[in-house]
């Protein structure tokens, strides 16, 4: 009866049971390779996702700047209209260079590019009768004693700074300016006088009179009149605090981080018609930086690690993953340059 039991009883053999563990582990091997695969394909899609969003927020911003670089709501400036520097103790650089509206350097491998713009906000001006009157504008907002400034139209540029701020009247106040009143022609030797060459008058409501036009002998102002705060801003490629590079813009000190994972950055210029493209030092050595149309950005962006793992941002070859990527831009207040 025993011997009859135990020939009943079912099982696997030692031979089956290592059979199916093998079949066992092709089967999670295979799995294993595919989920690996997937894994690198995500994190490689990943890694080129990241690529093109930084190029997309670097070329966008840039861009901007660029398409309006001389930008302010009065006339384009040149040798026969140029901008007056009446305040006193100004960077007479950045003026001389906000007329062209662009200029660029060159330095440790990479190019940078300044910018000049006047596009923050601009303020009307609402009256102006006499050349040593406060500048009254239709808002003071934002305006603070000790800014410098430039009210302009379509005939005059003229900087000056801002020595008080009396609801929406700017003063300019000899000392800090030649002279108290504004005129497109300062003389150096009378500064400290009240009138330091002849008055303009930006505004004045009512039809001129005889005194009117006695009181400004520059003229008065025959278009829209208003005031501006120009500024600078520069883009330049430098080191970020995580051991990479990146895209930064510079306005009025304040540096901002645009875009990470770029490692290099060439510019190249368009003067007038030219069919091709030069570099900064190019255009510096010719004095055209008024006459550049169109510049040609080339940003190499490399995939930055973060919290992926490292071979997620490697290419086949093992090298990190890197784009190269190209746009050209027109200065749209430089197109009247073109002949």
């Amino acid at each position: 009866m025993n011997s009859m039991h135990a020939s009943r009883q079912k099982g696997f053999t030692l031979i089956e049971l290592m059979v199916a563990l093998l079949l066992g582990l092709l089967v999670v091997a295979a799995a294993g390779s595919i989920f690996l695969s997937n894994r690198r394909v995500y994190g490689s899609t990943e890694a080129v996702g990241r690529i093109q969003e930084n190029q997309r927020a670097a070329f966008e911003m840039i861009a901007r700047d660029i398409r309006e670089a001389g930008v302010n709501p009065c006339s384009r400036f040149n040798a026969s209209n140029p901008i007056t520097l009446q305040a006193t103790g100004v960077d007479t650089q950045f003026w001389a260079r906000f007329a062209n509206g662009v200029f660029g350097a060159s330095s440790g491998g990479n190019d940078s590019i300044s910018l000049y713009l006047a596009n923050n906000r601009d303020y009307r001006i609402t009256a102006h009768a006499r050349p040593a009157d406060p500048v009254t504008l239709n808002t003071a907002a934002g305006l603070a004693a000790g800014q410098t400034l430039m009210a302009c139209n379509t005939d005059h540029a003229i900087v000056f700074a801002a020595t008080g701020i009396s609801g929406t009247a700017v003063q300019h106040a000899a000392g800090q300016n030649c002279g108290a009143g504004l005129t497109p022609t300062p003389d150096a030797s009378l500064c400290s006088s009240a009138v330091s060459g002849p008055g303009y008058c930006f505004r004045i409501a009512t039809t001129p009179t005889a005194a009117d036009v006695t009181a400004c002998p520059r003229g008065i102002s025959r278009s829209p009149s208003f005031v501006v705060m120009p500024y600078e801003a520069n883009w330049t490629v430098g080191s970020n605090t995580r051991g990479g590079s990146s895209l930064y813009r510079t306005v009025q000190g304040t540096r901002s981080e645009i875009a990470e994972g770029i490692t290099g950055l060439t510019i190249g210029y368009k003067i007038g018609t030219a069919s091709n493209y030069v570099d900064a030092a190019a255009v510096s050595g010719a004095s055209a930086w008024g006459q550049v149309t169109a510049i040609h950005l080339a940003m190499t962006l490399v995939a930055e690690q973060g919290a992926m793992s490292e071979s997620d941002i490697q290419g086949v070859d093992g090298s990190v993953l890197t784009r190269t990527m190209e746009d050209y831009i027109t200065l749209r207040n430089h197109q009247d340059d073109i002949q």
